[in-house]
């Protein structure tokens, strides 16, 4: 099993709320003070007033960084009666904004708007769009493990939004780094995590060598002038998937290209072996047409979920 985040501390003067789940503390309690309970929680973990109308909060992690996120307005704008909250990652590069309701590829706010027991939040990632206090971490902060500690901590920021907060249910996924975080989540908390929809999956365990050494010869060349952005990458090159025997088996979506190079369809395959028969994989299309299958996978395979019942 994986030792603990390297740079997950506590910070003087900042309350940080355990992860989930917390329904051992709360079971005495009612419907309604449970949900101001949480409110409160979310409003100390993200240093933004509770509000039925909001949809972005910048949730503080562990270690300082800022993590800006969004939540989407779903089926009855945002006052659904949401009971799975489903928080998905971008990957390496990219910002929230590549999946919110502006992108012209993947608009996950389709799939918010059609399924009303469904909550999804976005976030940017340490290292990318406007998330910020990471600087000068080092690389180790950008592995995948570290990221899926990131998507957690955003998770718990959102969980006021359900109905039954108290007792959160979760759906993880990501593009690339992002579905490789997510993983990671869900096995640091397997308890609360129902499913995983994993988006263009990175190479992983042997065959991550040729890409480490590509990723690490891009931070190296940026160095000297970039800093900053060489440590992200060099992060990205020791970032790998949790050991085999470790991942857990949930039900899964895997989607990806049959030809692309840096997320190769033998990846998803693999994956899908592992999970087993709650894995839908779906690894016969062009990476042309990889945006437009995962979106209509998407939905499909949520139709599938009973969410209702989470």
């Amino acid at each position: 099993m994986p030792g603990p985040v390297p740079w997950c501390q506590i910070v003087p003067n900042q309350f940080i709320v355990p992860l989930p789940t917390h329904s051992c503390l709360l079971g005495l309690a009612g419907a309604a003070s449970k949900r101001q309970i949480f409110e409160a929680m979310g409003s100390a973990e993200s240093g933004v007033a509770p509000s039925d109308q909001m949809t972005s909060q910048t949730i503080r992690a562990c270690d300082g960084t800022l993590l800006p996120s969004k939540r989407l307005a779903g089926a009855k704008d945002l006052q659904s009666d949401a009971s799975t909250l489903f928080v998905f990652l971008h990957g390496l590069g990219e910002r929230m904004s590549h999946y919110d309701e502006t992108s012209a590829n993947v608009n996950l706010q389709k799939a918010s708007i059609a399924h009303s027991a469904l909550s999804i939040v976005l976030f940017d990632a340490r290292g990318h769009g406007a998330s910020s206090g990471w600087e000068g971490g080092g690389p180790d902060q950008f592995h995948w493990r570290c990221l899926g500690s990131d998507m957690l901590q955003v998770a718990l920021a959102h969980t006021a939004a359900l109905v039954k907060p108290w007792a959160p249910s979760y759906i993880l996924g990501g593009c690339s780094m992002g579905a490789a975080a997510a993983v990671w989540a869900a096995l640091l908390s397997p308890r609360c995590v129902r499913g995983l929809v994993l988006y263009m999956v990175p190479t992983m365990w042997a065959g991550r060598k040729t890409r480490r050494g590509a990723l690490e010869a891009r931070a190296n060349a940026v160095r000297q002038t970039d800093p900053v952005r060489a440590d992200v990458m060099l992060g990205a090159a020791r970032a790998d998937f949790p050991p085999r025997e470790d991942v857990e088996r949930l039900a899964v979506l895997i989607v990806t290209a049959r030809d692309d190079p840096i997320h190769p369809a033998s990846s998803a395959e693999m994956l899908g072996e592992i999970f087993g028969s709650n894995a839908r994989v779906i690894s016969n299309c062009q990476a042309a047409e990889a945006a437009s299958m995962f979106t209509l996978e998407l939905e499909r395979w949520l139709q599938t979920l009973d969410l209702k019942s989470a």
